[in-house]
């Protein structure tokens, strides 16, 4: 499914998680490892003590989650720690090392008005157009039996369909397909279920028209794996490195904050 994996690391529960359950998924990739020390962080004095220390902290976060995929049974992993802006140096090293997916958690607050995702996560979100596998929640490390697809079945988002449909077929997997778009499917869905037909792969289509946020992350309950597009399609995303804030839309923010199970967020 995908050859080449970078960890985004740090030093979080949360991110031990994340380790353990990509793994599972896939235990026969290449794995990369990145913690970037912070040098954009003004509010942090770079003294050469104090690089030091960071340093220390980062090698220290680099060598637990080698820890623990070695646990998992993996031995061979790359390991990387840059300086500079976090999400700028996970991209860095992402199109130098031809990464086909990044992992990362991030450390989510829910407001009444605003959803809050971690700055890294956010960022690297913003500007990869590479499948991102996040992490807002703990999840038990297993092989997921129940894959849950929100879509509208865009042109844009059925290539997150396409993945979603891959995923079940490769651990013979239920596929939910959500569809929350205004027009009827049509045509691309039955070339979704065409597909499924022919690879075996159990799938359900729910007719979803306008649901909620509300109503999404109430379905992914009785899901462990959820795969869904950035949200962004056409002129508004070919702007966001101009205007990081076009990248995502706003349920795909609430869906990544909120979540409870894994989330594949796939870009172009």
């Amino acid at each position: 499914m995908f050859d080449k994996i970078l960890i985004a690391m740090d030093n979080s529960p949360l991110m031990r998680n994340a380790i353990q359950y990509t793994a599972k998924m896939f235990p026969y990739s290449d794995y990369h490892m990145i913690n970037v020390i912070n040098t954009s962080d003004h509010s942090i004095p770079h003294t050469p003590l104090m690089q030091k220390h960071l340093k220390a902290i980062s090698k220290e976060a680099l060598e637990k989650g080698r820890t623990i995929l070695k646990v998992m049974g993996i031995e061979d992993v790359k390991l990387a720690m840059p300086m500079g802006t976090p999400s700028k140096e996970i991209m860095k090293y992402t199109y130098k090392h031809e990464i086909d997916l990044i992992v990362m958690a991030t450390h989510s607050k829910v407001g009444a008005q605003k959803v809050h995702i971690g700055e890294t996560a956010l960022s690297s979100l913003e500007l990869t157009h590479i499948p991102s596998l996040v992490f807002a929640c703990k999840c038990k490390p297993i092989v997921p039996k129940k894959i849950f697809n929100p879509t509208t079945f865009s042109t844009y988002s059925i290539y997150a369909t396409e993945i979603a449909l891959d995923l079940a077929a490769h651990f013979d997997a239920k596929l939910t397909v959500y569809h929350i778009g205004k027009n009827n499917p049509g045509p691309p869905e039955r070339r979704i279920r065409k597909k499924a037909e022919t690879r075996k792969v159990e799938y359900e289509l729910v007719m979803a028209r306008n649901a909620s946020d509300e109503d999404i992350l109430e379905q992914t309950k009785a899901h462990d794996f959820m795969v869904g597009s950035r949200g962004r399609g056409g002129l508004l995303y070919k702007f966001r490195h101009i205007f990081p804030t076009l990248a995502l839309s706003t349920l795909e923010r609430e869906l990544i904050a909120e979540t409870q199970i894994p989330f594949l967020m796939i870009g172009d």
